[in-house]
């Protein structure tokens, strides 16, 4: 099951805590007040699909964690629920967050708030270790391109001063929470079927080709009787990857060779892919499908 790190401004009871209810209030800390050293991950935690693994915060009715630089750990100028001297400090926060985005398939950012200096950061970290960055917001910030023709005006919004840390991201959504936002995700980390399907949507997403944009994965035809690994419906386009363990029998063959057939009288184009070449370079075979989808 595929993790995910969930960025973004921290506050008392936010957005997160809608998302996993009652497990994620408790969940890093002892009976005693005084918090694990490592963070515990919550299986199918968010949308009973991914496996969260952070941030976590100290359970506090007071709000006293949710300071404006506290990161939920820490107290905040009122009555403190624990006796904090035994609360991580700062710089083994810092530390907690950034070994989560190591671990992390996915890293989601709800950017939303210009203050969110934290989520900058992670973002930054997350790209550069290579993950999978999704930012989203209710409004996409305006690129320096968006402005030609417009004079000196700047238009209004509040994203748009965020527009680094958005063009550091491998996907940006829209969506008026965070909720619906990470329901766009699940589409995007589907559950696939084999290491080179994996790879070749890995791919995929990192290089992100507009021909290709809105391929949906194990894409189901005449009824349900078979799956495309990889589709353009609107365009009757596919793509197949032969791993060699299920197609290489006789059998598998002739069964291939049939069911090309039948969806190219239906009128489909279909990409074929051997698992060598996927595992070989699946970024090269990204871009030769979609200079295939440029051709029609």
């Amino acid at each position: 099951m595929p993790s995910i790190y969930l960025a973004g401004k921290i506050s008392s009871g936010d957005w997160r805590h809608d998302l996993l209810g009652w497990q994620l209030r408790g969940a890093w800390e002892h009976d005693d007040d005084t918090p694990s050293r490592s963070w515990p991950v919550i299986k199918k935690g968010v949308l009973d699909t991914f496996d969260y693994i952070g941030p976590y915060f100290i359970s506090d009715d007071h709000g006293c964690g949710h300071g404006p630089g506290t990161h939920g750990c820490g107290a905040d100028g009122c009555v403190p629920c624990y006796s904090y001297e035994n609360l991580p400090k700062r710089s083994q926060v810092r530390e907690l967050c950034l070994t989560a985005i190591d671990t992390a398939d996915i890293v989601f950012a709800w950017l939303d708030d210009v203050t969110a200096y934290g989520t900058l950061v992670e973002i930054g970290y997350a790209r550069g270790r290579g993950k999978n960055v999704v930012v989203a917001a209710p409004e996409l910030p305006h690129t320096f391109e968006d402005l030609s023709g417009h004079g000196l005006g700047i238009p209004d919004g509040p994203t748009n001063d965020l527009w680094f840390a958005f063009s550091c991201a491998t996907r940006t959504l829209t969506a008026q929470t965070p909720r619906e936002a990470l329901q766009q995700v699940v589409n995007l980390f589907p559950n696939l079927e084999s290491p080179i399907e994996e790879a070749f949507w890995a791919a995929y997403l990192q290089i992100a080709p507009p021909e290709l944009n809105a391929l949906k994965p194990q894409h189901p035809v005449f009824g349900g009787r078979y799956r495309i690994d990889f589709a353009l419906p609107d365009k009757k386009f596919g793509i197949e990857l032969d791993g060699y363990s299920w197609h290489s029998s006789p059998e598998a063959f002739t069964r291939d060779r049939a069911r090309q057939r039948e969806l190219e009288l239906e009128g489909w184009r279909i990409a074929r892919f051997s698992g060598s070449e996927v595992t070989k370079d699946a970024s090269d075979c990204v871009r030769q499908a979609a200079a295939l989808v440029a051709r029609i």
